[in-house]
């Protein structure tokens, strides 16, 4: 069953943090592809999600059910459509800068479209969480730890690695001007073989003659 976590710290109380996590419309807007929601009660919700396979879009009707919850600290809710179920472990912990969210996603693929939903979680599933994570961070302002991309798991961390690497790199470029090669110049002595040459070539012996 593919699996992914998310751990990041935002800038807000356990109790304000719980609040927007429990109303699933303020919820949605930090859930990336969520087309269109509709509340059927305090714990539950239908939700249309876009996809992309490819160039090929995949829109798929969750249903969204709060099980179990434990308030301000954490909750497991269920999301099923017609070829997936999806569990969700949402635990939060107060800090010294804030609250300490901890998110855990298991998706398991159904039918005969399974292989294509696990595949589709594993390929996106990261960027998706990390995209949640941020937009948290975004409302409430992120912790002194709350680095989304370092702090996802599941393949996200070499991509992090990548950029940081990129960016290490030019900014040596711009303290370290001289490691950009400069234009090649040709030297005294290349010029001085070069008149050398013009002195010993015939039209240095006997002359422009075309010149009326």
């Amino acid at each position: 069953m593919p699996r992914r976590e998310a751990r990041f710290t935002v800038n807000a109380p356990p109790g304000e943090l719980w609040k927007f996590i429990r109303d699933f419309e303020s919820l949605c807007t930090c859930i990336p592809g969520v087309e269109r929601i509709n509340v059927v009660d305090d714990r539950t919700a239908e939700l249309t999600v876009r996809e992309k396979i490819g160039v090929v879009p995949l829109i798929v009707t969750l249903r969204a059910q709060i099980d179990a919850e434990d308030p301000p600290h954490g909750l497991h809710a269920t999301a099923k459509a017609e070829h997936l179920t999806m569990a969700i472990d949402v635990a939060l912990q107060a800090t010294a800068t804030g609250t300490e969210l901890l998110c855990l996603f298991d998706v398991k693929g159904e039918g005969q479209l399974k292989a294509i939903v696990d595949r589709l979680f594993e390929r996106r599933a990261s960027e998706r969480t990390a995209q949640f994570a941020d937009c948290l961070q975004k409302r409430f302002g992120a912790g002194a730890s709350g680095d989304a991309a370092g702090q996802a798991r599941g393949g996200l961390r070499p991509a992090q690695d990548w950029s940081g690497r990129v960016g290490r790199w030019l900014a040596r470029c711009r303290l370290a001007p001289e490691i950009v090669k400069p234009k090649r110049r040709r030297s005294v002595s290349q010029d001085s073989r070069r008149t050398e040459r013009c002195a010993l070539s015939p039209c240095a012996r006997t002359g422009d003659r075309r010149s009326p």
